[in-house]
């Protein structure tokens, strides 16, 4: 029996514009929430469990209010949220049933896991009439550590804050201020290659080696900081780096250079397009060329939409497969068709507002 009115949570996906494996590093990012969701339909119950239904993936859950969750199960998201939220002071005191499914790519990138955390945190704290009314960056905070946190993964906030906070956000990860660069950007396509992505497995390899040369770094130098380098400074430290370090350790000082670059431009009135899709570009070629962490069919996608006339292209998410963001004011449907033909499944999309109640 239920005994609340509905609630309904809109979730956005999001593309990193600048910043791929830069935010565990307490480097900034540019990303932009995106209009392909997750939405959510809850509503209390006198049941003394949570029932969720989930028909993207043809599955259901039942959870037991008195369950713990004291040993948590691999990437169990829904555990660990209701977890932290015990924590906060979220009270469980009868239960509820909750529907979601959208249109995010599946593990592809696209922040569909983050969507979902956002989103099932935005319902419990308003089904259970949490008193404090909670802001979009301390929803991004809680779903962290619902993600990352308790799990014990290798990654940062950039998806819980751009889904959070929505538009087209500068994010600096090192204290986790945010500014708002503008409420949207035009062009933008995102394709999936429906080639399943790595995160652990490229997390795994590039975060503990640039953690390495840090840490290197920091015995010689012990003021050494990776946000105050130019690519101008990269030559004085080659030396000190075991060989294998100096293509990540190179990658990650220019692909933050082109993040500072990036905002620059975003921050003008007349923002200028080509040179932004020149620095995605170049971010991209980072990113496949020394961090390694693209596919063939990453690379062949990105190549496709720059010959029928993108202006950027770059892998979208940790990498090893996923989706590719455009930037294609203009030439979206030509770039979707030429997309097409190879096999990506690819949308026009906008900028979104974020996470919110409807």
């Amino acid at each position: 029996m239920t005994i609340s009115p509905i609630i309904r949570v809109k979730s956005p996906g999001r593309i990193c514009l600048f910043g791929e494996h830069q935010d565990y590093l307490g480097l900034p990012v540019i990303a932009t929430a995106i209009n392909r969701h997750i939405n959510f339909e809850g509503q209390l119950t006198t049941d003394n469990f949570i029932f969720f239904n989930m028909p993207d993936i043809n599955e259901t859950r039942k959870v037991d209010l008195a369950d713990r969750f004291e040993v948590l199960q691999s990437r169990d998201y829904i555990a660990s949220i209701i977890r932290v939220l015990r924590r906060e002071g979220v009270d469980f005191h009868t239960g509820c049933k909750i529907e979601f499914s959208g249109n995010i790519p599946y593990k592809a990138g696209a922040s569909s896991s983050s969507a979902m955390i956002v989103g099932l945190i935005k319902m419990f704290v308003k089904l259970y009439n949490f008193p404090k009314d909670l802001q979009p960056e301390e929803i991004a905070l809680l779903a962290y550590q619902a993600e990352v946190v308790e799990h014990g993964e290798p990654g940062g906030m950039m998806d819980h804050y751009s889904v959070s906070l929505g538009h087209v956000v500068h994010i600096d990860t090192k204290t986790y201020a945010f500014e708002i660069l503008r409420d949207s950007l035009d062009g933008l396509v995102l394709s999936n290659s429906m080639v399943p992505k790595e995160i652990l497995e490229v997390h795994g390899r590039i975060r503990p080696s640039i953690e390495r040369a840090i840490s290197v770094l920091k015995k010689l130098d012990q003021n050494f900081s990776l946000a105050d380098l130019t690519s101008e400074d990269l030559p004085n430290y080659y030396d000190a780096l075991p060989p294998a370090l100096i293509p990540i350790f190179y990658a990650t000082v220019t692909n933050h250079e082109f993040t500072r670059q990036a905002l620059a431009h975003m921050k003008q009135d007349n923002i200028d397009m080509v040179e932004i899709g020149n620095l995605m570009n170049q971010h991209h070629e980072r990113l496949r060329d020394y961090l390694q962490i693209t596919v063939p069919k990453i690379n062949l996608m990105v190549n496709t939409a720059l010959e029928v006339g993108a202006l950027g292209a770059k892998i979208n998410g940790s990498g090893g497969g996923g989706t590719i963001a455009i930037l294609a004011p203009g030439k979206e449907q030509e770039v979707i068709a030429a997309l097409d033909q190879i096999g990506a499944t690819s949308y026009a999309v906008i900028s979104d507002p974020g996470a919110r109640y409807v």
